[in-house]
């Protein structure tokens, strides 16, 4: 009997001995510490979509100096990783289609944050044979099929009957046999940097001849004509015609003058070849205001009280891209305004991009993170040549911004954090 007591309390003393021990084990046993790829490794995200009319544009080759090549998907949407803050010039390329061009500047972003931009391509257009110079000729675009329709023409007033964008091309500045091609578009977004007062295309049309010229003179000029949609005698107070090119800036041809007879914008070239990019434009005042805190989605993970670190932990988010008008322009000049905004603003319509992050936290730590957006709202004001204007007000999703901060969850320190806000 008393043996069996003596055991008792020797099992006893051996527990509370084994449970003080395993206490001041467990008081100093350290959080496992891992590296933070979010904080370490600089990126930023040039993410966009490229369209065709209203459809969304695959296949297209996306690239800019110094990276690898991406492709947009089904959804005509893109990602380009940098890590400098910095202007990228980013090109868009796919078979059959006109090239665009894109500068981008990142600039005061935080890590792991984006800029958008959405691009409007055009496929060229089928090229035609112009086989009689008897007659002069006019040559049109016909956007709708992707035909170059050519028709001979008594003179320049069958300018009248273009309906959107031509050219009147008298017979003696062209060789029998040219094959030529026009194609009307919107050219994309110059530049995300945009200033208040703003020249911008209301249309524009590629020019492209094969086994021949078309070679404009003093004596025959060539005349470029774009259609006004509106009654004769409403116009826009001014319209600048541009040629461009990728090899160089854009060249100011001159003034296109309306024409109340035609009810176009018509512009004489009197030398040079007819080839290449023209631009019709118009000058309008561009207000901007950026929000910059619109909260998109916010979280924590929270891995207090483990001591082993979280690795591989997933944030996720998804962020509208694009614009969409507060209030469309009106009138008769409509759609060509609406081309103008497009040419500066890029794709109308919105997307949604979707985001992940992977990350580890540290043990006994918690992770506090939110995705805020960046949006403009911009106004748009077009001069009319009878002292009225058009005006346009448009929301524009630029961008998010991703921060976050690292804290530990130890009570007796008080606390430390890592903020993920770095340049």
């Amino acid at each position: 009997m008393k043996t069996t007591k003596l055991v008792a309390m020797a099992l006893l003393l051996i527990a509370g001995a084994c449970m003080s021990s395993c206490s001041v084990s467990d008081n100093e046993k350290s959080p496992e510490q891992v590296e933070d790829p979010i904080k370490d490794i600089t990126e930023y995200y040039i993410v966009g979509q490229v369209k065709e009319g209203d459809n969304a544009l695959s296949g297209v080759t996306v690239s800019t100096s110094g990276l690898d090549a991406v492709t947009t998907d089904e959804n005509g949407q893109f990602t380009l990783t940098v890590n400098e803050q910095k202007e990228y010039v980013v090109d868009f390329v796919k078979d059959e289609y006109l090239q665009a061009s894109t500068s981008i500047k990142l600039a005061g972003l935080t890590n792991r944050s984006s800029v958008a931009v959405s691009v409007l391509m055009t496929k060229k257009a089928k090229d035609a044979t112009i086989a009689d110079v008897s007659q002069n000729v006019l040559i049109e675009s016909n956007g709708n099929t992707g035909e170059t329709e050519v028709s001979n023409v008594s003179d320049e007033s069958a300018l009248k009957n273009v309906s959107s964008v031509g050219a009147y091309v008298p017979k003696e500045v062209v060789e029998e046999g040219t094959k030529v091609s026009m194609t009307e578009y919107i050219p994309e977004v110059a530049s995300t940097q945009v200033g208040q007062q703003v020249s911008t295309p209301i249309m524009a049309v590629y020019i492209e001849t094969q086994e021949g010229s078309i070679v404009a003179s003093e004596e025959n000029p060539v005349i470029l004509s774009v259609n006004n949609p509106a009654e004769a005698g409403t116009a826009f107070q001014n319209v600048t015609v541009l040629k461009s090119s990728k090899s160089r800036a854009d060249e100011v041809l001159g003034e296109a003058v309306y024409d109340v007879n035609t009810n176009s914008y018509n512009f004489t070239m009197s030398s040079g070849e007819l080839d290449g990019n023209y631009e019709f434009r118009i000058s309008s005042t561009r207000t901007s205001q950026t929000t910059t805190n619109s909260l998109i989605k916010e979280g924590k993970v929270d891995n207090s009280g483990n001591f082993e670190a979280q690795t591989d932990v997933k944030i996720s988010y998804t962020a509208s891209m694009g614009w969409t008008y507060v209030t469309a322009p009106s009138g008769e000049l409509a759609e060509l305004v609406k081309n103008a905004i497009v040419a500066q603003e890029g794709a109308e319509g919105t997307y949604s991009v979707n985001y992940e992050e992977t990350t580890n936290v540290s043990g006994n730590s918690i992770m506090y993170w939110k995705a805020e957006g960046k949006y403009d709202t911009i106004t748009y004001s077009f001069p009319l040549s009878d002292n009225s204007t058009i005006t346009a007000t448009l929301k524009k999703y630029t961008g998010v911004t991703f921060s976050y901060i690292n804290a530990s969850a130890d009570q007796h320190s008080g606390g430390t954090s890592t903020s993920g806000n770095a340049q």
